[in-house]
């Protein structure tokens, strides 16, 4: 019978190391032993350590898995540290049960340092459990250093009321139509749903929207930190790069008027095309890049 099961702390340098060695490392064991006095939390990092072991056999596959509370808005799985020792299949069953175990609404497994060869290996074994290849970039902007703007468009706040609307028109501009449950993940994709920060953008009160940004709050504060969510303007746009960027300048103007000098994190899929390169134009800087496999809401 297969057995699938957490770690004791003093397992974790050897899961460390089977990590190590799967991304290619030539001596991953004495470097898992270098770092073990560095963790911070073995006992909690352990118990996060999942790995399938079949009957008379050592542990064939792991992963780290940092699984939703019950209560959280968030509902998205972060998996790590992937490993198997020639048991993709096994990996695949691993990942298959840890997906059953933990209630979620959408999973990434980050394959940051993985080889292209292994992580071709892994998004094709896992593709029947609904992952997709990606590649996702983390830029954050300083909410001191908003650029000028003219004539920044008017942002419409979310309401019970309006929730049709937007839905509708993030549907035309996406040229996609949205599930329930993909629309209630957007919302609470970084926590809690913010109302007051979803908008529509229009040139004026009497014209249609011309684009939307949904953001998300860590902490609203003078030196609040916030989520860039999702961005985009209306179908007929999408060629018109100053019309994105006018939308994002006059959204970190809004950010700015409640937090001054506080900050704003974007997530860009590959999928996103050239909003990262407006991200950098008006000034998000860019802090992390990692390749993903994506399970998306259903």
């Amino acid at each position: 019978m297969t057995v699938i099961r957490s770690l004791a702390a003093d397992e974790l340098p050897w899961f460390v190391g089977r990590a190590l060695a799967f991304i290619g490392h030539s001596d991953p064991q004495r470097l898992a032993l270098l770092l073990a006095p560095r963790f911070r939390d073995p006992r909690g990092d352990a118990q996060g350590c999942r790995v399938l072991a079949r009957p008379g056999r050592s542990p064939s596959a792991g992963v780290h898995v940092q699984a939703p509370d019950p209560d959280d808005d968030s509902r998205r799985l972060l998996l790590s540290s992937p490993w198997h020792d020639d048991d993709v299949d096994g990996f695949a069953e691993l990942v298959a049960e840890v997906l059953r175990r933990h209630e979620h609404d959408a999973a990434v497994l980050r394959l940051d340092a993985v080889p292209p060869a292994r992580r071709d290996e892994l998004a094709a074994r896992l593709a029947p459990l609904g992952f997709a290849p990606d590649e996702v970039a983390r830029m954050r902007f300083d909410l001191s250093q908003v650029p000028p703007l003219g004539s920044p468009l008017l942002l419409e706040a979310w309401s019970e009321a309006s929730d049709r609307r937007f839905r509708a028109f993030y549907e035309d501009a996406e040229g996609r139509p949205v599930t329930d449950a993909g629309w209630a993940y957007l919302k609470r994709k970084n926590g809690p749903f913010q109302p007051d920060l979803w908008f529509l953008a229009r040139e004026t009160l009497d014209q249609d929207p011309v684009g939307y940004a949904f953001c998300g709050l860590v902490a609203r504060r003078v030196d609040g930190q916030y989520t860039l969510d999702a961005v985009g303007v209306a179908r007929e746009l999408r060629s018109d790069s100053a019309a994105l960027r006018r939308l994002v300048i006059s959204t970190l103007h809004e950010l700015a008027s409640f937090s001054p000098v506080g900050a704003v994190d974007a997530e860009v899929s590959r999928a996103d095309g050239r909003l990262g390169d407006i991200l950098r134009y008006v000034g998000f800087v860019p802090v992390v890049r990692s390749p993903v496999l994506v399970k998306r809401p259903e």
